[in-house]
């Protein structure tokens, strides 16, 4: 018995001493962990949204043939002086024939318009003085100022007798208002002929008040150049 004890006690001793491991080698601490990295995938690019063209600006109106002459507007004109023919027909062909009897070197207007008989009702005719862009011959005072500085329009008819056309008063409130914006005239500055000088011209019956009326209403913009 005691040779069996003698024998297992040291293999006991042995098996003790295995189990033992040496302290330097133990790992104290985890290392981090591995995190692995994917590169990310772009966001799809969504397709470009078509834009329509833009459409190019209207190109503005430069009033109908002949309003604006060859050699351009000159700065001289700084009012307008509104006429009646004081006869139930005519135009400017015959008012230049007219005005040449009296010794005149052509017809005196600078635009004559309408009624219908002898042109078409509210047709504008563009005199030669306008073309030339030359003094008028239309409303003659002691220093000459309207002549020189005014725009004459006569509108065909006795308005003494009866009403300017329908016709007569749209062609002139457009003619006019292209008249303002070319030469920067203020509303204030377009006369009948009797506030110019002592005369009955444009006739009582012209509605002088309902023009400036309807020229109020419309603005003025560079469209109607």
């Amino acid at each position: 018995m005691r040779r069996i004890l003698g024998l297992i006690a040291p293999l006991v001793l042995m098996v003790a001493a295995g189990c033992q491991q040496p302290t330097s080698g133990v790992i104290q601490t985890l290392p981090d962990p591995v995190v692995l990295t994917y590169p990310s995938r772009p966001a799809p690019t969504p397709p470009p949204i078509a834009v329509p063209a833009p459409m190019p600006a209207p190109a503005p109106t430069r009033g109908e043939p002949g309003w604006i002459p060859p050699g351009g507007v000159e700065n001289r004109w700084t009012c307008i002086v509104v006429h009646h023919s004081a006869t139930p027909f005519g135009g400017a062909r015959k008012f230049d024939s007219d005005h040449r009897a009296k010794g005149w070197d052509e017809l005196g207007y600078h635009f004559v318009i309408g009624n219908g008989t002898d042109t078409p009702n509210g047709a504008i005719e563009v005199g030669s003085r306008w073309t030339k862009q030359k003094h008028g011959a239309h409303c003659k005072t002691p220093d000459n100022y309207y002549n020189d500085h005014g725009i004459g329009i006569c509108l065909v008819g006795n308005f003494d007798n009866s009403a300017p056309t329908a016709g007569q008063m749209a062609a002139l409130a457009k003619l006019v208002r292209f008249l303002m914006t070319e030469c920067n005239i203020p509303i204030s500055r377009v006369f009948g002929h009797g506030q110019c000088k002592p005369t009955e011209c444009p006739g009582r019956n012209f509605p002088m008040t309902a023009l400036k009326q309807r020229l109020t209403l419309v603005p003025l913009t560079s469209e109607m150049r």
